[in-house]
């Protein structure tokens, strides 16, 4: 078995056993630094070393003798505590991505009359009620893409999803804000995001595409119309297509967790 399986699957029976790092150390002499870079896939360690840990674990070396080829779905193993939860948290992600397709669509709408009619189709209430189910909606969605970063060892998505949770919120209050303050013009906002998001889509576009391989080819069509949709937005002027190219990005997003959560299912069965 090859890196970063290896190190996945070492961490997936520690945490089965309810052993800390510093535990399972102690039980083979070996320094926790040597087993951190393992279970993060830095180093492949030898054979010997690999026996010693399992033999910790009360486990044989026979039960990582199988190639991603025969089971490529243990590479997102965890812990069979943890598998029910984390499953069921990437099965609302997924739901509340859906979810956000249908309110972003009705925001379009919105935002169009806003902005080149002055009118508010479904009233100032009902405008904003929408914006705060789509914030709630995407920030659910976004929370799955964390936990996708931690159980593929993916830190660099990890950041983007922090970083796109934090930006979620503060400009969907500043959308909502606007609604009652003349101070924060709609044009004004418009602009803040278009930026912001761009720049922020774009990392996390990257981080969707340089998932484990075991992701391909989704994480490549996700992560690129992600990046595709992020640069129209960061241009301005081109930013009403990148808001259109948000949907099928959204939709692959969504097929990305749902994929994940298979794997995670189906590893522990």
């Amino acid at each position: 078995m090859k890196q970063p399986e290896l190190g996945l699957k070492i961490e997936a029976l520690r945490k089965e056993k309810g052993l800390t790092q510093e535990e399972l150390v102690e039980r083979c002499n070996i320094n926790v630094r040597t087993l951190q870079r393992i279970e993060n896939g830095e180093v492949t360690p030898r054979s010997y070393t690999v026996k010693t840990i399992l033999s910790a674990l009360d486990e044989d070396y026979e039960t990582l003798q199988v190639t991603e080829d025969q089971n490529p779905d243990f590479v997102l193993n965890v812990s069979k505590k943890e598998a029910k939860s984390v499953h069921t948290l990437l099965t609302l992600a997924m739901v509340s991505g859906v979810l956000y397709l249908i309110t972003s669509s009705m925001e379009g709408v919105i935002d169009y009359f806003r902005f080149y009619e002055d009118e508010l189709v479904f009233g100032t209430i009902g405008s904003v009620v929408l914006k705060i189910f789509s914030m709630l909606f995407y920030a659910a969605m976004v929370y799955g893409f964390l936990i996708s970063g931690k159980l593929l060892k993916n830190y660099l998505m990890k950041i983007a999803s922090v970083l796109l949770l934090i930006g979620c919120v503060l400009f969907y209050l500043f959308d909502i804000v606007s609604f009652f303050n003349d101070f924060l013009t709609f044009e004004v906002v418009i602009l803040a995001e278009a930026i912001s998001w761009g720049t922020l889509g774009i990392l996390f576009g990257i981080s969707i595409i340089k998932t484990n391989k075991i992701m391909r080819p989704l994480s490549f069509f996700a992560g690129g119309m992600e990046v595709l949709a992020s640069f129209f937005l960061l241009t301005v002027v081109l930013s009403l297509l990148g808001w259109i190219l948000q949907l099928p990005a959204v939709i692959l997003e969504v097929l990305f967790l749902y994929r994940v959560s298979q794997r995670v299912k189906q590893g522990n069965h």
